[in-house]
C-alpha cells in the first residue's frame, strides 16, 4: 500500500513559528513572504475592498480605519505584508498572477502616490502612545535616519520652549540660572554633572529619544541618552516646575494620542508623503493580554476612535489604519470583572467600533491554501494519484453529506483530501479560540506529521484525532475556553481513558510496543476517537458538523475506524458502545428517541445559561461589597443590622466591653470617620478589592490621618489583603448564585436551563441553604 507521505511533502516535525508570519518580518523578507502566498477569489475580493478603502481616504482626504477580521490562521498579517508590499511598490507582488485584476484596476490612482508606510507590533507597549507614537518614532530613525524627530515626544515641546526661553535671557543669564539651579541635584551623575554650555546643550537637544529596541545601542549612545534625560530634569527643576510629569521615571512620555497623530500627519506631509498607513497587526493581542484589566482595556480601547476622529482638523494627509482582529474585544474582558460592568463595556464598544470599516477574511480560503502549502505534490503524477484515491473511496450518500457538511462540496473535498471538510471546519472553530502559534495550518500540518507512518492512500484523516492536537501543548486563548479544555482532558484521563483500557485490556502506553496493524491498537485507537470526537463536541458545539450527534454521524466523521460484514451497520455498532460507556461515566448523555442523541457534558450540569441570565442584572461592585459585608459581620457575630450603628459585644478581662463596627473603604473615609471621641473603641474593616488601587492607598490615608491627628483616636483599622482575581470571580458569582436562590427568583431564573440537570443542582444548593 501507497503512503500519503510518499505522495506529499510532509517534514519531519513542526517548528515553532512555521505558518505564523509576523508582519513586521514579512515586509522585510518579501521573496518569502510572496513565495507561501495563495491568493483565492475571496482575497482578490479583500484586496480590492482594500484599496477601495484606502482610494476613498485620499479622495476625501480625511482619516480612516478598518478592522481586518478572521480567526487565527486566516492569514491578516500576511495580507497586510502583501498590501504594503503592493503599495511600495514592489514588483513581484503586482505581479501575482491571481491578483493581476485588481492591480489594473487600481494601478492608475495608485502609480505617484507616496504612501508611508508603518509595519506595528504592539505587544510589550505601555499605553496606546507609547505603542503608535513611539513606534512611528522607531520606524522613522530607522528607514529616515536623516529625517527630523516627530514631535510626539512631550520633551520636544520642552525643549522649544528652552529654547525660546534661552534666546529671550541671553546664554550667559539662560546657563547661569541652569547651572545654579542644579549644580547639587546632579551630583549622582558622575562625569555627567558637568556645567550646562551651549555646545553640551545644542548635543543633548538633537539626542533622539530612546528608541524600543535598544540591543544595537553603543556605549556613546547610552551616554548621550543619559544626557538627554539629565537635561529634561534640569530643564524641569529650573525653569517648568509644572511640567515635572515629563522628568519622571526613565521613559520618554508622549502627547496625546489625538494630538500625536495630527504630529505624524504633519510630518509626512513634510517628508512628501500623500497618506500614512499604520498597519496595526498586534493591537488586539495586546490588549487581550490585560483582558482582565477592564480599566486598562476601557482606557486604551476608547483610544482607537481617534484613529478616525481628529479634535483638531490638522492632519493635512490621511492617516489610514488596518487593525487586525480575530476577536471582538467584549469577548476578552476576563470574568473577575462584574457583569453589569460587561455590559456597559459591551455599550460603550458598539460606540468605538462604529467608526470603523470591516474586511473579513473568510475561512472559505482554508481549503485552497492548505491545497497550496499543505498538500504539496512530491512528483507531477503524485496530484492524479490523490485524485484518483478520492474518487474511488467507497461510501455511503449519508456518509458523504456528513463530511462535505453544508458549506462544502466534492470539489473542496477533492482539494482538502485526505482531510474532510467537516474536519476543516472543526478546525478553524477550535482553531479561532486557540493561541495565535496554533493556527489550522499548523495543526493540519501536525496531523500529517503524527501519522505519516500509518496514513495510507484511500484514508481519511479521522476528526476525532483533532482532539489530541489541539487539547495538548498551548494553552486555550481565552481563560474561559482554558477551563473547557481542562474539563475536558480531566475527563478523558480521569473517567474516559481507564474505561477505555479496562474494557480493551491494555494500557495506552503499551500500545507503542505493538505493530500499527495489531488488532488490539487499532480496536484500542479507534474507540478512542469515537470519545474524542464527543469531546471536540462538548468544546465547539455551535460547528456544523459536532451539532447533535447520533451514532450514525460519529461514525461518519471517523469514517474507516469502525468496521462492520454489512455496510451501513457501524451506527449501531456505535451506539452500542456508546450506551455501554454511558452506563460507567455518567456525563455521556444519550436521548431516549428513536435515533437518539449522544453527547458529553462537561460540567456535569449546564449552568452556564442560568448565570449569564442572572450575572448582567446583580453581578456588580454594590452587590459585591453587600454581599461580603453580610458574611464578614456573620463570621464576626456584628450585632444592629437595623440600627443607627453596628457593633461587637465581647468581654475582655471580666468586664462586658463593646465597639462600633464600619465595613468601609478606609481610602475614601473623611477624617470624622476615622476620629473617635467615644469611650467605645471603633473597628473599620477595609474592602479587599478596588479597581486600580492596593492596601498601600489605604495606609497612605491613615499615615496622613495620623500627621493630621498626631494624638491619635481611638480607632483600630483592619487592612487586608486584597482578593486575587481569581477570589474576585468568585465573589462574584456567589452573588450571582445567592441571587437566583433567592425567593422566588429560583423559579424564575430556573426556567431559562437548557437542562434538566441544572435544575436538579440549583434544587440541591436550594435544599442545602
Amino acid at each position: 500500500m501507497t503512503l500519503i507521505k510518499d505522495l506529499i511533502h510532509i517534514p519531519e516535525r513542526v517548528q515553532k513559528g512555521d505558518f505564523v508570519l509576523r508582519l513586521t518580518e514579512g515586509v522585510t523578507r518579501p521573496d518569502e513572504t510572496l513565495r507561501d502566498y495563495v491568493v483565492t477569489p475571496e482575497l482578490q475580493e479583500c484586496f480590492d475592498s482594500a484599496l477601495i478603502f484606502i482610494r476613498g481616504s485620499l479622495q476625501a482626504n480625511s482619516s480612516k480605519a478598518t478592522y481586518l477580521h478572521g480567526s487565527f490562521g486566516s492569514g491578516k498579517s500576511h495580507f497586510m505584508a502583501v498590501l504594503h508590499l503592493i503599495l511600495e511598490g514592489n514588483l513581484e507582488a503586482r505581479r501575482l498572477k491571481k491578483l493581476a485584476p485588481v492591480i489594473t484596476k487600481h494601478n492608475a490612482w495608485i502609480e505617484g502616490k507616496r504612501f508611508l508606510l508603518v509595519p506595528y507590533h504592539m505587544i510589550g507597549a505601555h499605553d496606546m502612545e507609547s505603542g503608535i507614537l513611539g513606534g512611528y518614532a522607531d520606524f522613522m530613525r530607522r528607514t529616515h535616519p536623516d529625517a527630523s524627530i516627530p514631535g510626539v515626544y512631550l520633551a520636544e515641546g520642552l525643549f522649544q520652549d528652552a529654547q525660546a526661553l534661552r534666546d529671550r535671557m541671553g546664554d550667559d543669564a539662560f546657563f547661569a540660572a541652569l547651572n545654579e539651579s542644579t549644580e547639587v541635584s546632579n551630583s549622582g551623575w558622575g562625569d555627567l554633572k558637568a556645567k550646562w554650555t551651549a555646545e553640551r546643550f545644542e548635543s543633548a537637544l538633537l539626542t533622539p529619544p530612546k528608541p524600543k529596541d535598544q540591543s544595537h545601542l553603543t556605549e556613546d549612545d547610552k551616554t548621550k541618552l543619559q544626557e538627554r534625560q539629565l537635561l529634561v530634569g534640569d530643564l524641569v527643576k529650573t525653569f517648568f516646575q509644572s511640567y515635572q510629569s515629563i522628568a519622571s521615571g526613565e521613559e520618554e512620555r508622549y502627547v496625546s494620542l489625538d494630538q500625536g497623530l495630527s504630529i505624524l500627519s504633519q510630518h509626512a506631509k513634510s517628508l512628501g508623503y500623500d497618506a500614512v498607513i499604520l498597519f496595526l497587526d498586534e493591537l488586539i493581542l495586546w490588549l487581550a493580554s490585560r483582558a482582565t484589566d477592564l480599566k486598562f482595556v476601557h482606557q486604551e480601547g476608547q483610544k482607537l476612535a481617534k484613529l478616525v476622529e481628529a479634535q483638531t482638523p490638522d492632519r493635512p494627509v490621511p492617516i489610514i489604519s488596518f487593525v487586525a482582529r480575530q476577536r471582538d474585544l467584549s469577548e476578552l474582558i476576563g470574568g473577575a470583572v462584574p457583569g453589569a460592568e460587561r455590559l456597559n463595556f459591551g455599550d460603550a464598544l458598539k460606540h468605538w467600533e462604529g467608526r470603523f470599516d470591516r474586511i473579513n477574511l473568510e475561512d472559505r480560503n482554508l481549503p485552497a491554501i492548505a491545497e497550496e502549502r499543505i498538500l504539496k505534490d512530491k512528483t507531477p503524477t503524485a496530484r492524479a494519484e490523490l485524485n484518483t484515491a478520492f474518487e474511488q473511496t467507497k461510501m455511503r450518500e449519508a456518509v458523504m453529506n456528513t463530511l462535505l457538511t453544508s458549506e462544502g462540496d466534492r470539489e473542496m473535498f477533492r482539494k482538502v483530501y485526505p482531510f474532510s471538510p467537516a474536519l476543516v471546519q472543526t478546525l478553524i472553530a477550535v482553531s479561532s479560540v486557540l493561541q495565535r502559534e496554533r493556527t489550522a495550518l499548523k495543526v493540519m500540518m501536525q496531523l500529517l506529521v503524527d501519522q505519516q507512518e500509518t496514513l495510507m492512500l484511500g484514508d481519511i484523516v479521522p476528526v476525532g484525532d483533532l482532539f489530541d492536537v489541539i487539547a495538548h501543548g498551548d494553552e486555550a486563548f481565552s481563560p474561559e475556553m482554558a477551563i473547557h479544555f481542562n474539563n475536558a482532558k480531566r475527563l478523558y484521563h480521569q473517567k474516559l481513558l481507564p474505561l477505555l483500557e479496562k474494557q480493551q485490556g491494555i494500557r495506552r502506553e503499551e500500545l507503542e510496543t505493538l505493530s500499527p496493524q495489531d488488532p488490539r491498537s487499532i480496536t484500542f485507537l479507534n474507540h478512542d476517537r469515537l470519545i474524542k470526537t464527543l469531546l471536540l463536541s462538548a468544546l465547539v458545539p455551535e460547528v456544523e458538523s459536532l451539532r447533535a450527534l447520533n451514532a450514525e454521524r460519529l461514525a461518519a466523521l471517523n469514517h474507516g475506524t469502525i468496521k462492520t460484514p454489512i455496510a451501513g451497520r457501524e451506527g449501531s455498532i456505535v451506539l452500542n458502545l456508546c450506551k455501554t460507556w454511558a452506563a460507567s461515566v455518567g456525563e455521556i448523555r444519550i436521548s431516549e428517541e428513536q435515533n437518539p442523541s449522544i453527547s458529553i457534558q462537561l460540567s456535569g450540569v449546564d449552568t452556564e445559561r442560568i448565570f449569564k441570565q442572572a450575572e448582567g442584572e446583580v453581578d456588580n461592585r454594590g452587590n459585591r461589597v453587600r454581599l461580603l459585608r453580610q458574611k464578614i459581620f456573620e463570621q464576626l457575630k456584628i450585632e444592629g443590622e437595623n440600627e443607627l450603628e453596628q457593633y461587637r459585644n465581647f468581654e475582655w478581662r471580666g468586664t462586658k466591653r463593646s465597639c462600633v463596627v464600619l465595613f468601609k473603604n478606609i481610602r475614601e473615609l473623611p477624617d470624622a470617620s476615622l476620629e473617635n471621641d467615644s469611650d467605645r473603641w471603633k473597628l473599620i474593616i477595609d474592602f479587599p478589592f478596588e479597581d486600580g488601587h492596593s492596601p498601600r492607598d489605604d495606609l497612605s490615608r491613615l499615615n496622613l490621618f495620623q500627621e493630621s491627628f498626631p494624638d491619635g483616636a481611638k480607632t483600630l483599622c483592619w487592612v487586608p489583603a486584597f482578593f486575587s482575581t481569581d477570589a474576585q470571580k468568585d465573589l462574584g458569582t456567589l452573588v450571582t448564585l445567592e441571587h437566583i436562590l433567592t425567593g422566588d427568583r429560583f423559579s424564575q431564573y430556573s426556567n431559562y436551563t437548557l437542562s434538566g440537570n441544572s435544575l436538579y443542582f440549583f434544587e440541591g444548593l436550594k435544599s442545602q441553604g
